[in-house]
């Protein structure tokens, strides 16, 4: 699984548990031929701007050298329908709680802030109102990426006297 892979399952997982939303209804962002549900009620998450800080840590060992980076990135939420508030409100409670972090940290991430839902109700193509709260969550997390290296353990001299 990629990294981004990674992060996706790991926000989609969230939201399968705190949101109640039905699991079909979410849905990653940036995908093609994706039919949304017909009564609006879903939700998109979409992975943006990942940037890295600080300087990559560099471990070597008998297997060779890892460099390990920090990261951060955001994830846009966008909810709809009817429920789009109270789910938006039900992630930003939680962003900022212990047990959020311990839910995290299996997939190798961690949240760091997350930001007040916006409103961004909007009209449909069938000229109706729709209901979109949209939150941004940030996370932290770790890339590694190791190159080998060919090592000995043993090694056999061969001395002999050279005139000078």
């Amino acid at each position: 699984m990629s990294l981004k892979q990674n992060i996706q399952k790991a926000v989609r997982d969230m939201l399968i548990r705190y949101t109640n939303c039905p699991a079909n209804n979410i849905i990653a962002g940036y995908n093609n031929h994706v039919q949304l549900p017909a009564d609006n009620n879903y939700i998109i998450f979409t992975v943006l701007n990942p940037f890295r800080y600080g300087t990559p840590r560099v471990v070597t060992n008998i297997n060779g050298n890892t460099s390990y980076q920090h990261f951060r990135l955001e994830v846009q939420i966008d909810f709809y329908g009817n429920l789009a508030f109270d789910r938006a409100n039900d992630i930003i409670n939680i962003s900022r709680t212990e047990f959020l972090c311990q839910f995290f940290k299996p997939y190798g991430i961690q949240p760091i802030a997350c930001d007040d839902a916006q409103n961004l109700t909007g009209v449909s193509g069938e000229k109706e109102y729709v209901e979109r709260w949209m939150a941004r969550l940030e996370f932290d997390y770790q890339d590694a990426v190791s190159d080998s290296q060919d090592w000995f353990n043993t090694a056999e001299l061969n001395i002999f006297e050279t005139e000078l």
